[in-house]
């Protein structure tokens, strides 16, 4: 039962695909739209023909003007429940990257074009939908949460728009394939201590980034704002004034994040210890440089570099380097 289950996933979705392609925006239509009773319109309609029978049984007129009425209801409610979605305009947003294990928020741009829109519900299929209502030619921006197990590209699939307005025995739904897709960078795990060497020369040096590294420097004159545990207080008692100590921070001569410095380190975990090195390193204002197989980040340091740095690290190929 279950294959013949997935082997009809396979055929609607192989169907969806060609029916509706990935693209950046969408303007839900006719063709577009999958309308359908729900459980509860089942058994609106079960009931229905249970007056039907009854009416006909008896030859009774008022059951028969309500089963025609009731009916009729269910007719209106379909058109009402369709142009709930129909001209709703859906556009991919943003979504930032994030480590593998954690959760991404996939952006989904959505206006109401010339008519309200009553609860909407927004989200992945099979997971927990959110519910929005916007007013006439209103927008919204809706953060669709997706769970980021592995890193690399996370492309997550067609997101579900769904409408059960006015009285939920009618189900609407659209799935448009938005393109987008979300980089997910190596959970961090520093499995090695950091390795500071000039790369080529064979030598090199455990890093401790763990230990105060700082070191002093000498005096000037002291700044409002300040700490004053640096204040210089025997100075002060001399009457010679306010100084503060200054500081500065030992730097290795070159933090070379090295793909071969971990032979012994499986692929992932390799990755995962470059990762944990590059966010310390960028936390300590410390310059640093990225060594792959697959590609060579000079030193540097900033937002700019570990991103590049982490970017590399994510879209890096599970069977490279092995």
């Amino acid at each position: 039962m279950s294959a013949l289950r997935s082997a009809i996933q396979r055929r609607f979705e192989a169907w969806l695909d060609k029916r509706n392609p990935r693209r950046n925006a969408w303007v839900l239509s006719q063709n577009k739209i999958f309308i359908f009773p729900s459980s509860a319109g089942l058994g609106f309609l079960l009931m229905l023909s249970g007056l039907l029978l009854l009416a006909i049984n008896y030859q009774n007129n008022l059951i028969f003007a309500l089963a025609f009425l009731l009916f009729s209801l269910f007719l209106v409610v379909i058109l009402h429940t369709y142009t709930n979605l129909s001209g709703l305009q859906i556009r991919a947003g943003a979504c930032e990257p994030v480590f593998a294990g954690d959760t991404a928020h996939f952006h989904v741009h959505i206006n109401s074009q010339q008519r309200p829109r009553f609860q909407l519900q927004v989200g992945f299929p099979q997971q927990r939908k959110q519910v929005s209502e916007l007013a006439k030619g209103e927008g919204v921006e809706i953060r669709v949460p997706c769970p980021a197990p592995r890193r690399g590209r996370l492309y997550p699939g067609r997101i579900q728009v769904r409408s059960d307005y006015p009285l939920g025995v009618i189900r609407c739904w659209a799935m448009p394939a938005l393109d987008w897709h979300c980089l997910v960078y190596p959970r961090p795990r520093a499995l090695r201590p950091l390795i500071s060497s000039a790369r080529g020369d064979g030598h090199g040096e455990v890093f401790d980034m763990r230990s105060d590294s700082d070191e002093f420097s000498g005096f000037e004159r002291y700044q409002p704002g300040e700490s004053p545990r640096r204040i210089f207080w025997k100075a002060y008692a001399k009457g010679q004034g306010l100084f503060s100590k200054r500081y500065e921070e030992s730097r290795a001569d070159d933090l070379s994040l090295d793909w071969e410095s971990l032979p012994e380190l499986a692929v992932e975990d390799r990755l995962s210890t470059l990762c944990a090195w590059a966010l310390e390193c960028d936390r300590r204002e410390l310059p640093f440089s990225l060594h792959l197989p697959t590609a060579d980040i000079s030193a540097g340091q900033g937002p700019a570099h570990l991103a590049a740095v982490l970017r590399e690290l994510a879209i890096y190929p599970a069977e490279a380097g092995r």
